[in-house]
């Protein structure tokens, strides 16, 4: 277990890295991708937007298991529309993914496993991130650094910490596609894109690359993922940050430190949406209103951005989940103390004193796929109506932005509760055909 908290108490996130001499060669199935030759140099390769037609959805089945069900969810949803390529860490997992898919019914027919010693449930931000001509695929490849998590917290990871930045190199040659790689870091769900622009948070890029000048940052982003400009939001909400302690106050928990599929995302050429935190959420906790200001701030700021052609984008709001409805309340005890032997946490808590957990919830961590989308929603019985009501209009919200694809409500939170979403649980796979999207 990478971490030292109590996992019954305090369920792990995107951890769980695995310490490796080497990486054994993938066993891909019969329906993966067909080889290509490396495309010459003068093509022009772009990682095109989501919303894009696809050729298949990668997921990663997950090393927490409480995440399973979710992912069942999720692929019996999608499958219908789109080929899934699940990796797998061993023939064990691949058996226990079989079993579940098929006492829920689905036929895996559709599905090809590939089997990577360090698959893991968040394919998104270390898998192949594949890059398009319209013809062939090439994969770009950023380095990795764990997600920039302070030293204390990576310490308690052990040596393995670094070891998926292999998976995107290790899959492409395998399927014999040429790699475009830089030593500048950026996982994928810390971009997202239109067909021209990414959108990106400054204070991320900066503190995952230190040292580096902000504009060679901004020249390798641009470069892997063949676009003309990059949008820059000043800084990300500490709903996602992961410090050494707090986030604010008595409010721990996981996140991605600082990813824009958290917050922002592009849902068309033209159209950006943005979360918005309701002043009643703002008003009932600390960590609420610090995000309702940082959020306020990148929708000035979204305001003032223009595409590329000079005009400005059109901005759709949604609403944030009441975080006040969903945390953990709970107090540091002697067994956290003790494994906290580095302050990766509770240094300044003694104990028995009280702390608050949150689950990254988010109503962008959406996935958009052909002919369908899948949404968050999270209200329960015991909870105020107020949330059913966003629920609703996450869901009528997507439908206008989306009208010919189908909109599936899925409730995320077991994966929320590891610093995550559905977004961060796949990565698709653009079609190199001229087929239109469904």
């Amino acid at each position: 277990m990478p971490l030292t908290l109590n996992r019954s108490r305090h369920r792990t996130c995107r951890t769980a890295f695995v310490t490796i001499a080497t990486v054994a060669a993938l066993g891909l199935g019969a329906t993966a991708p067909t080889a290509k030759p490396a495309p010459p140099a003068t093509r022009h390769f772009s990682f095109p937007p989501e919303y894009a037609p696809q050729a298949a959805m990668w997921l990663g089945w997950s090393e927490d298991e409480p995440h399973h069900p979710v992912q069942v969810q999720m692929i019996r949803a999608l499958l219908p529309h789109v080929p899934i390529r699940l990796m797998i860490r061993s023939d064990k997992d691949r058996a226990e993914a079989i079993r579940m898919l098929t006492e829920a019914g689905i036929r895996t027919n559709r599905i090809t496993f590939i089997t990577h010693p360090l698959a893991t449930n968040w394919i998104r931000d270390s898998g192949p991130r594949f890059v398009s001509d319209g013809r062939s695929l090439a994969v770009a490849d950023f380095a990795w650094n764990g997600y920039g998590y302070p030293a204390e917290i990576r310490a308690t990871f052990g040596s393995g910490a670094l070891g998926r930045g292999v998976i995107d190199n290790d899959i492409a040659k395998q399927l014999g596609l040429r790699v475009v790689s830089t030593s500048i870091v950026a996982e994928g769900g810390a971009l997202d894109v239109s067909d021209d622009v990414i959108i990106a948070y400054r204070q991320t890029a900066m503190e995952r690359n230190p040292g580096i000048p902000f504009d060679q940052i901004e020249r390798e982003y641009l470069r892997l993922y063949g676009k003309k400009k990059i949008v820059w939001l000043t800084r990300a909400p500490l709903s996602d940050r992961v410090f050494s302690g707090p986030k604010i106050a008595n409010y721990f928990g996981w996140g991605a430190n600082g990813h824009i599929d958290e917050s922002v995302r592009f849902v068309g050429e033209n159209t950006i949406a943005v979360a918005q935190i309701d002043p009643a959420d703002a008003a009932s906790n600390p960590l609420s209103a610090a995000d309702r200001d940082i959020l306020d701030e990148n929708l000035a700021e979204l305001r003032n951005a223009r595409n590329v052609d000079g005009r400005p984008f059109r901005i759709v709001t949604f609403p944030v989940p009441g975080v006040q409805y969903y945390l953990r309340k709970t107090t540091v005890d002697a067994e956290d103390k003790k494994k906290d032997s580095m302050g990766a946490w509770y240094r300044g808590f003694n104990v028995g004193d009280a702390i608050n957990w949150v689950p990254a919830v988010s109503y962008l961590n959406f996935v958009i796929s052909n002919g369908i989308v899948l949404a968050p929603a999270y209200w329960h019985e015991g909870i105020p109506e107020s949330e059913r009501r966003k629920d609703e209009r996450a869901r009528s919200t997507l439908q206008q932005l989306f009208p010919d694809r189908e909109i599936v409500q899925i409730n995320p939170m077991a994966v929320n509760w590891s610093g995550g979403g559905m977004h961060c649980s796949t990565q698709q796979e653009p079609e190199v055909t001229a087929k239109a999207a469904k």
